[in-house]
């Protein structure tokens, strides 16, 4: 099974780390996509308050009352 590498700020999937790293993210403070650093997972949640999403691009497009950018983070 090939490895995924995903975008913390907007969860797009890439099968390298360079692929993902060298395109640009709308979502991310850099402009750039930011390795998601954690596994793959059935579920994501949000490591400011649990709220769960079966993929990072779910989680992330949602808003967060407990996030101080007010967008869900996935913990790792």
């Amino acid at each position: 099974m090939a490895e995924n590498f995903y975008c913390e700020y907007c969860g797009t999937k890439n099968s390298s780390i360079a692929g993902l790293v060298n395109l640009s993210c709308s979502k991310s403070p850099t402009k750039k996509h930011v390795l998601y650093e954690g596994t793959e997972k059935s579920q994501y949640a949000c490591k400011h308050c649990g709220t769960k999403n079966s993929s990072i691009a779910g989680l992330v497009s949602l808003s967060c009352s407990k996030s101080p950018t007010k967008k869900h983070v996935p913990a790792r």
